[in-house]
């Protein structure tokens, strides 16, 4: 938890979309203020959320991971409905993931991502979706990298209107 906790205080975000230092100042008063609940929030499955938009969805399941050299390096998710490889279109695609900056460029996040196929195979997956900014080169290359097959260009429901997303697809690895 303490790794977690500098690298927000040193300004890292959890989510690319929301880099801003009022954000990561939020999450970390958050922190804070009840450590144990910070952590099963980013896990819940039970309940409802409300989306920037005032839309209120149900919370998929989650699979959260820390992304670990035997420091901390950034997390790494697996958003998906059980049963179906389909996301509903307000969710940026199966997986999102964030490296701290001064733990970048030295392949971390190609590692999880790989790591990641066979527990999305595990979930039932057959395909993951993954996004990323068109003005994002690391990221492009951490997903083609695990066989990343770009499928679209063009914006998310799920984002702003003028932010242009690479959508690709990925197929997951059964487990051996």
């Amino acid at each position: 938890m303490q790794a977690y906790e500098a690298a927000l205080g040193n300004g890292w975000s959890p989510d690319p979309r929301r880099t801003d230092e009022a954000f990561t100042a939020m999450l970390l008063a958050e922190l804070r203020r009840d450590r144990r609940g910070f952590f099963e929030e980013l896990i819940r499955t039970d309940d409802l959320v409300t989306l920037a938009d005032g839309r209120t969805v149900p919370r998929l399941p989650t699979c959260f991971f820390w992304i670990w050299d035997g420091t901390f390096c950034g997390t790494i998710e697996l958003r998906f409905q059980p049963g179906t490889d389909d996301l509903p279109p307000y969710v940026a695609g199966h997986v999102g993931y964030s490296v701290v900056p001064w733990k970048q460029q030295r392949g971390y996040a190609t590692i999880a991502l790989g790591q990641l196929l066979p527990v999305a195979a595990g979930k039932g997956l057959s395909r993951i979706t993954v996004l990323c900014n068109e003005d994002n080169l690391g990221s492009r290359r951490v997903i083609e990298r695990n066989g990343g097959r770009l499928v679209k260009v063009g914006p998310h429901p799920s984002d702003a209107p003028e932010r242009i997303k690479l959508h690709f697809d990925l197929s997951v690895l059964p487990l051996s």
